[in-house]
């Protein structure tokens, strides 16, 4: 599993910051406020959400994988990335998208709103700071 997780660590975590960052600037634009400090809680609130869900769009098929390779240590079987996800794709009967996103609407339910919530007491904690040494 080191190769499934650096995959579905890596990868994602670059979209999460990266989609937050934009949404947030996006927001602030339209907003015509300089974020942190001058705008409602909306926007970051939403920034998390919306980079939760893009992170794991683009991970999931990994996290899928990664649990298929972790699995088979169970049973004592060692695979690969690549054997692992040939064995999903075989089982999808025709339906990759469906078998690499096999649980995923479960993920955003949770990942979502704890993103939200994350970068709305990140941003918090660091105006605060900021306030503080004004």
């Amino acid at each position: 599993g080191l190769g499934a997780t650096l995959l579905r660590d890596g990868l994602p975590h670059g979209v999460w910051f990266a989609s937050y960052q934009y949404s947030k600037d996006y927001l602030s634009q339209i907003d015509g406020t300089s974020y942190p400090g001058k705008s409602s809680a909306f926007i970051p609130l939403f920034s998390g959400a919306f980079a939760a869900f893009a992170a794991w769009a683009v991970g999931y098929p990994f996290d899928v994988i990664k649990t298929r390779i972790q699995a088979a240590k169970e049973f004592n079987e060692s695979k690969s990335v690549a054997q692992a996800t040939r064995e999903i794709l075989a089982e999808s009967n025709g339906r990759p998208f469906a078998a690499l996103y096999r649980g995923f609407w479960l993920k955003i339910a949770k990942a979502v709103p704890a993103s939200a919530v994350n970068f709305y007491v990140y941003e918090s904690v660091v105006e605060s700071l900021r306030v503080i040494g004004d």
